[in-house]
């Protein structure tokens, strides 16, 4: 993280004029879990390119993990219809899944994680938000079943991975841990 941050915060001083360089500093910034700054870098990003759907689709992500849900999903249809073929829009599509799991809509969240999960089941971040959308929907059966083929693809899963690797920011990331306790996750 140290190494992309440093080359992310050099293309930007070369270039302030390279969305690419902001659509970089924007990904870091999510990962850090810092969604002011991610959502200034995106917003950069855009300002130099409007025509840019990566930048909507990772700003999408990023309001999606702070749980500002609908202003995520606008961001997620933007991308997806400037480029309706990009292999990124599998991404978004998990993303637009976690900003329905954030909003409470449990059944359309479960829905498009096992869109990907059909279409790319080694896609892990798929399989966790199934796990967690099927159990806050109460389909306890097959949340648990999704529990159990991550746990045989990711041995290492528990709450405490979760809380400490994925990019949810806290309010966001308590209510996704309620989802997987409640499928069995210790």
């Amino acid at each position: 993280m140290q190494e992309a941050a440093a080359s992310a915060t050099r293309a930007a001083a070369l270039d302030d004029g390279d969305p690419w360089a902001h659509l970089a500093l924007g990904q870091l910034a999510t990962m850090r879990r810092q969604p002011e700054t991610a959502v200034h870098e995106f917003e950069r990003a855009l300002e130099l390119n409007p025509n840019f759907a990566a930048a909507h689709g990772f700003l999408g992500y990023a309001l999606a993990v702070d749980g500002q849900a609908e202003r995520a999903l606008e961001h997620f249809a933007q991308a997806t219809s400037q480029s309706p073929n990009d292999p990124q829009n599998l991404l978004f599509k998990i993303g637009i899944a976690h900003a329905h799991y954030q909003a409470g809509r449990y059944v359309d969240a479960a829905k498009h994680a096992q869109d990907v999960v059909h279409q790319r089941p080694e896609y892990l971040g798929a399989e966790r938000q199934l796990c967690a959308s099927l159990a806050q929907a109460g389909q306890l059966d097959e949340a648990r079943a999704a529990l159990a083929r991550l746990k045989q693809a990711q041995p290492n899963i528990s709450l405490t991975w979760v809380a400490q690797n994925l990019p949810c920011t806290p309010k966001a990331m308590n209510h996704y841990l309620e989802g997987f306790a409640k499928a069995g996750l210790e």
